[in-house]
């Protein structure tokens, strides 16, 4: 190893896309104060090589079959000993908006959201040296406190158990939306679009009806469809089902956008909507549909 990689920090990938390890791998190969010492498919993997050697930091996936990336963390939270050195910084990888706008930009953890940006990349590697400080200085007691401190919020944040923190020194308008953002009644207020020019919000008042579109979910807002990478189940439990109901397993409809129901037969009811949308309920949600007749 030569004398650049000595000082470099050591850095463990894991994510079960191969793919998704490639580009973080060709991401971090631009930053030489970091080293790449292991790449893992699963959560299982990432305990068993920290077992066999530390690392510094970990850019961790959060979608994992079987243990995930929390679950991993919080293992590692458990079984490893932190009092005698440096816990690792934790970058979350995720492939949901959501994560990154419930628990975002908190002092010792960082969020990328996939399609990986590079300057959002870089700006987390900046944070990450932030963080650790100069690699010739010892671990401090303090800091070592904060960071798992700051590593239980972040858990509770991604499971939704409390909202995210925000410093009271951000007074900016987006530190603002944040805070405006929590699910009070468990609902959403409003989505996070990803796009080529960053992202954006999608008030949740202005969303007309939710479409299946391949492997994304349309929210439709007017004339305007907006996508989001997630699933129609993950979606709909999004939303209040006392303003939106499931007619079809690729439509969920806002209730007060329906103008007229006209039964098909066999459990069927063409829907009319206020746009003059027209679509047909499948059997499987027929009972969801009769609710409104009653």
């Amino acid at each position: 190893m030569n004398t650049a990689s000595a000082r470099a920090w050591k850095v463990l990938i894991a994510d079960d896309e191969p793919l998704a390890r490639a580009r973080l791998r060709a991401l971090l190969a631009r930053h030489p104060e970091f080293e790449l010492t292991a790449e893992c498919g699963s959560g299982t993997a990432v305990l068993a090589a920290l077992r066999d050697g530390p690392a510094d930091v970990l850019l961790l996936d959060i979608r994992m079959p079987g243990l995930d990336g929390v679950a991993t963390v919080d293992a590692l939270a458990q079984e490893a000993p932190w009092a005698l050195e440096r816990p690792p910084r934790v970058v979350f990888v995720t492939a949901s908006e959501e994560h990154a706008i419930r628990a975002f930009d908190l002092n010792a953890v960082d969020y990328l959201v996939k399609p990986i940006d590079i300057d959002r990349f870089d700006r987390a590697m900046r944070r990450l040296l932030e963080t650790l400080g100069s690699p010739s200085r010892a671990p401090d007691a303090g800091a070592i406190a904060a960071a798992d401190a700051a590593l239980r919020v972040a858990l509770q944040a991604l499971r939704g158990d409390a909202p995210a923190p925000v410093r009271d020194d951000d007074d900016d308008a987006t530190t603002h939306t944040r805070r405006a953002d929590g699910p009070e009644d468990g609902y959403v207020k409003r989505f996070v679009i990803r796009d080529a020019r960053g992202m954006y919000f999608v008030a949740i008042a202005d969303v007309d009806r939710v479409e299946a579109d391949g492997n994304y979910v349309a929210l439709v807002a007017g004339a305007r469809r907006h996508l989001v990478r997630e699933s129609m189940l993950a979606v709909e439990a999004k939303l209040d089902p006392a303003e939106f109901v499931r007619v079809h397993r690729s439509h969920v409809l806002r209730i007060d956008r329906i103008r007229r129901l006209e039964p098909c037969g066999h459990g069927e009811y063409e829907i009319t909507l206020t746009d003059g949308t027209r679509l047909t309920s499948s059997r499987s949600y027929r009972e969801q549909v009769r609710q409104l007749l009653r």
